[in-house]
């Protein structure tokens, strides 16, 4: 009996000893199939989207961590971080601790945003994990009161003007890419967002609306005239692609989305995303939720994936440099970080700053008594008009696309009001009279009150009922009982907006969310 124990305690040690090995070079899982991780996760994991709720990303980020809470067993949470294009989510993903409980939901978007901030070393402070999915840019036009195929939109006259988002983002980069392999002479025309840029086509400002395929379902009125894919989208066997109409090259202007974090996230965090990715990939919940919305669901991984932005990376540099959309200050110093670096800038704002001190200290103990109180208030106001003029030069230049540029505006009116100062200010020395009273003083404070409410009216009612309350408001304060003059005043005013800004610049004027 003891031998036949012996004899089994030995087969059993035997056993044993052969699958040992085996068994520990097997991986070890967890009830939900993902790899062990020791300590993670220990708390719920928070997934970075950089836009507001309800935008692809969002949605996509949403759909995602909805499944990978159920494959998981661990609880995910989507957290809206917008600005900056990406910079605000990524610059908190980045002070995290790289523990692997926060990561980030990506887009293509995100390259050109960072390239054209130069804040690249966002870029390469992240891990670009997986790449899970993309979708082709589409052309579309309003087919009822627009062109409604591809020949009629490329036979319009004079310069198209697209709409879309951004200057110098993705599909603003695509478009000029687009317009130049087909020969069209194109404005871009930035929105907010693409929900206003589609609703601007619907109200037939442009001629045509660069975009995802998923546009096209907001109205039938809508048609996709030319697809930037290699085939067909299957939802939209109607739309041709670029090659079909004899432009080669325009296959990938598309737009991806994935997930990133911080490159110091250790390997067995890196492996549980991987594994836990590829599950929820292969979930037919998965492919069915984006059903009909003509998105290309693949996966790449790591490897591949930093290729892709690093390619993308270099186009952006390319085409922005082109388009003038970065400033050598940009270039040459790292991005954001040059502007207000120029010679001399520092010691203007800070010599502006000093005189608004001394006139906060002299001017209540004039009392706006003296002319020297007057002369003082002028010169600050002056001083301060002359830097913000400076702090123009190191605004995004103008350019081929955008002729009028972000300095434009500015500019336009700071170069009015310097010189109406320089005037009062000679005025002032040459008439030596009192001071204003008490009473000029407040007609002062209601002038800018009035200012102050009608800059509040502009995004509800729209430049044109905000100018028509206010101009004819302050000319009546201010003395004048003429309302011929009034109206005469008040309508140039507007039809000069109307022509000059609206038409000749193409600047956009509020239009109010009422109107």
């Amino acid at each position: 009996m003891a031998s036949r124990c012996a004899n089994l305690l030995l087969l059993f040690a035997l056993l044993h000893a052969a699958s040992g090995p085996a068994m520990a070079g097997a991986e070890v899982v967890d009830p939900n199939g993902l790899p062990v991780v020791p300590g993670f996760p220990s708390q719920p994991i928070r997934l970075i989207v950089y836009t507001s709720p309800g935008g692809l990303i969002d949605v996509t980020a949403r759909r995602f961590a909805r499944l990978a809470q159920e494959h998981s067993g661990h609880p995910f949470a989507v957290i809206n971080r917008p600005g900056g294009g990406g910079i605000v989510a990524f610059e908190e993903a980045l002070r995290e601790p790289a523990d692997g409980h926060r990561f980030l939901a990506v887009t293509r978007s995100n390259i050109s945003k960072m390239v054209a901030t130069g804040r690249e070393d966002l870029i390469d402070r992240l891990h670009w994990h997986a790449y899970i999915m993309d979708n082709a840019h589409v052309l579309l036009t309003n087919a009822v009161e627009g062109p409604g195929d591809w020949e009629a939109l490329r036979s319009l006259p004079d310069r198209q003007l697209w709409l879309g988002v951004d200057i110098g983002g993705v599909k603003h980069v695509s478009g000029v890419k687009i317009a130049e392999a087909t020969g069209i002479d194109m404005r871009w025309i930035p929105y907010g967002s693409g929900g206003e840029a589609v609703a601007a086509l619907l109200g037939n400002l442009g001629a045509a609306y660069l975009g995802n395929p998923r546009d096209a379902l907001v109205s039938e009125r809508l048609r996709i005239v030319a697809v930037a894919a290699e085939e067909r989208l299957p939802e939209f066997p109607d739309a041709p692609t670029f090659a079909e109409l004899g432009y080669d090259g325009l296959e990938d202007e598309l737009i991806w989305r994935g997930f990133a974090f911080r490159t110091e996230v250790p390997d067995p965090i890196r492996d549980w995303y991987t594994a836990l990715i590829k599950r929820v990939l292969e979930d037919p919940r998965w492919s069915g939720s984006w059903a009909d919305e003509a998105v290309n669901l693949r996966y790449r991984d790591a490897a591949e994936f930093a290729r892709i932005v690093e390619r993308d990376r270099e186009e952006f540099r390319s085409y922005l440099g082109e388009l003038g959309l970065l400033p050598d200050t940009y270039r040459a110093e790292g991005g954001l970080a040059a502007m207000g670096r120029a010679p001399g800038l520092y010691g203007t704002m800070g010599g502006s700053a000093l005189l608004l001190a001394g006139l906060a200290i002299y001017l209540p103990r004039t009392r706006y008594r003296r002319r020297s109180g007057q002369l003082m208030l002028l010169a600050g106001f002056a001083g301060v008009t002359l830097v913000a003029l400076l702090m123009t030069l190191h605004l995004p230049p103008p350019n081929p696309v955008d002729p009028v540029g972000s300095t434009g505006l500015p500019r336009l009116w700071l170069l009015l009001l310097l010189p109406l100062l320089l005037w009062q200010i000679g005025y002032c020395l040459r008439n030596d009279t009192e001071a204003p009273e008490h009473g000029d003083a407040m007609r002062l404070g209601v002038a800018l009150s009035l200012f102050i409410g009608y800059l509040l009216l502009l995004p509800v009612l729209g430049y044109l009922i905000s100018t028509l309350i206010y101009m004819p408001t302050l000319i009546w304060y201010l003395g004048y009982r003429s309302w011929p003059v009034i109206a005469v005043l008040t309508v140039a005013w507007l039809l000069f907006s109307e022509f000059v800004f609206q038409r000749l610049l193409l600047v956009d004027l509020p239009r109010g969310v009422l109107f």
